[in-house]
């Protein structure tokens, strides 16, 4: 069972993150903590992530688009990963075989030579 199977299943509200670029770093990240929670700020990079309750994301992001200094407003795409215990066993398994496979591989061409 992954994680959000799991906490749907519990009464805690669902989130999920908006990733917002701003023109101008300088105030306007504050405008922004009524809309949610600012968890990250990059003030190098000019934009910020905010979680937001997942049922309010969609008006969140069209009223965001209509500040000025928002450049764009993107979905982050955490909820489409896999949590699931089995699927990342499988991807850690198959990364093991792919390195030994590629280790074997070496091994043999330093041995030719």
């Amino acid at each position: 069972m992954s994680i959000n199977q799991e906490l749907e299943k519990q009464e805690i509200p669902s989130r999920t993150s908006l990733i917002v670029y701003l023109r101008n770093v300088n105030n306007d990240q504050f405008k922004l903590r009524r809309f949610g929670d600012i968890v990250y700020f990059s003030k190098k990079l000019h934009y910020l992530v905010l979680y937001v309750n997942r049922d309010e994301a969609e008006e969140v992001a069209h009223k965001l688009q209509g500040f000025n200094f928002v450049k764009r407003v993107e979905f982050s795409m955490n909820d489409a990963l896999n949590l699931d215990n089995q699927n990342i066993e499988q991807q850690l398994n198959q990364m093991a075989q792919e390195a030994e496979e590629k280790l074997n591989q070496k091994d043999k061409e330093d041995w030719i030579k």
